[in-house]
């Protein structure tokens, strides 16, 4: 007996030159299919796929399984936190690099308080490899990861055709950035931009004096109570907790950056990188794509957001793809 199982997934509305009428535009949904230990499932074709719009059945109009070559930007966080794992995780990005096909197109990019962007978009892996020995972690900063996420994904990728990938390395700690979580991850639901998030712990008495401040701020205590010459030292008892805080929110904020694009959340010690770098590399290579028409497109008052959900004849898969689709009156 077939077993049907169903996914709430998400889709990025595109315009489509495959239909000319103004009043039916195309859902492009891309699909991946893998087991439950994370292989890729091939050979699946337009019947074993359902797709339903705001619970109807939709007529799949438009389906494709191909391999093809992928944007990827590699974004490293260089923050304070990360001085002992630094060489560590260049190591790891060098073999990153290997895994990479030929085809494919890279950019490197570190990030504390600002943005550094080491490498443009190249399929030069000797380019790549000498841009990863200029990856340094400063003696001191801040870490602006909501904000240097969304450079990458706004800037970096404005002009780019094709797939396009960020790939995260970092403790998922954000201090002092221009860019919320909320904000970062209503531009995310928009963009077609997936995120991979890959999660390793740093050393928690980094940044202390932030992340205390930022402690301090969400039980709405008022730094300025205390003394400027006076340097407050928390006792063992609130720096577990507010490690365990501060783990929790970090990993919560990468979790969510990747459910919401469709992208995968790792977390693990750095030397299980390259094994989490394989994973992402064959994955990232292999999409199924189905499309529907959108019969309200030209219609609707406004924008609309619609909920996506399609269901996969086969037993025990993992089926993932983007955001819901929004509509906008034409």
């Amino acid at each position: 007996m077939l077993l049907i199982l169903p996914f709430e997934l998400q889709a990025q509305l595109i315009e489509s030159d495959t239909f000319q009428d103004p009043n039916k535009k195309m859902v492009s949904v891309p699909v991946t299919v893998s087991d439950r230990e994370g292989r890729y499932i091939s050979g699946l074709k337009k019947e074993d796929f359902s797709v339903y719009q705001d619970g109807v059945k939709q007529k799949i109009t438009f389906f494709d399984a191909y391999e093809e070559p992928v944007n990827i930007a590699l974004l490293i966080d260089t923050s304070g936190s990360t001085r002992d794992v630094i060489k560590n995780i260049k190591g790891a990005a060098k073999d990153f690099i290997e895994l990479l096909n030929r085809k494919d197109q890279c950019l490197l990019a570190t990030f504390d308080s600002e943005v550094k962007i080491l490498s443009p978009f190249t399929s030069n892996h000797q380019v790549l490899k000498l841009s990863v020995n200029k990856i340094k972690a400063p003696e001191r900063g801040a870490t602006f990861m909501y904000s240097a996420i969304n450079q990458i994904a706004r800037k970096s990728f404005a002009n780019v055709k094709g797939r396009k990938v960020i790939i995260l390395l970092s403790d998922g700690k954000d201090f002092g950035g221009s860019v919320t979580k909320d904000e970062l991850l209503n531009l995310l639901e928009e963009s077609d931009v997936l995120i991979y998030t890959i999660f390793y712990k740093t050393d928690p008495t980094q940044n202390l004096a932030q992340q205390i401040k930022k402690y301090r701020k969400k039980k709405k205590e008022s730094p300025a109570a205390i003394p400027a010459q006076v340097v407050y030292v928390p006792n063992a008892q609130e720096v577990e907790l507010l490690e365990k805080n501060i783990e929790i929110e970090a990993v919560d904020s990468l979790k969510k950056m990747s459910d919401t694009t469709a992208g995968r959340f790792y977390a693990g010690d750095l030397p299980d990188l390259k094994k989490i770098f394989r994973r992402i590399t064959g994955e990232l290579t292999q999409q199924y794509r189905l499309g529907y028409r959108l019969k309200d497109a030209a219609t609707t008052n406004g924008a609309a957001a619609h909920d996506i959900n399609v269901k996969v004849e086969r037993p025990d898969v993992v089926v993932r793809t983007r955001g819901k689709i929004r509509t906008k009156q034409s």
